[in-house]
């Protein structure tokens, strides 16, 4: 399930630049059979930089471990993760997904590291380091996108 951030337009996520990355990972992790509960796309706000990030979360019945799971990207610094309890309060801190290199993680890589944590409750001992074909255009779209929206009047179009 994609939301929406808080305030935007309905279908407002579609039109953010990192869009296409939330979309291969989504579609990936469905492909093997773990799709997260909750999947959000938003940017922080203009004093905070405007930057990119993704939430992918797995509540208790998605997974074979004692609780929940949320799995945080933001275009700086990349994947992260944090262990939810059965209350929505219980969380571990999140932390780097060490096992992913890249900011910009191949989808596969992703799923594959959430399948480790969703089927097995597990940190990864393996080590990714490919980066998703698609992140030069994504990066290049966040700076335009950036642009527009610090220009007077700016109004980004998802183009």
């Amino acid at each position: 399930m994609i939301l929406n951030p808080p305030g935007w337009f309905p279908d407002a996520a579609r039109q953010l630049p990192h869009w296409p990355y939330l979309q291969a990972v989504d579609e990936t992790l469905i492909g093997r059979g773990i799709p997260p509960g909750t999947v959000r796309a938003d940017c922080t706000h203009r004093e905070q930089g405007r930057t990119m990030y993704l939430v992918l979360a797995w509540d208790i019945s998605r997974t074979t471990g004692a609780g929940g799971l949320r799995f945080t990207w933001a275009e700086e610094t990349g994947w992260a993760c944090a262990l939810l309890g059965v209350g929505p309060s219980i969380a571990t801190p999140t932390r780097p997904i060490a096992a992913l290199h890249r900011v910009f993680a191949t989808p596969d890589d992703v799923a594959e590291v959430a399948e480790q944590y969703v089927r097995t409750w597990r940190t990864p001992t393996s080590e990714y380091g490919a980066e998703w074909d698609g992140a030069p255009h994504v990066r290049d779209t966040i700076e335009r996108f950036r642009a527009t929206l610090n220009e007077p009047g700016g109004i980004w179009t998802g183009r």
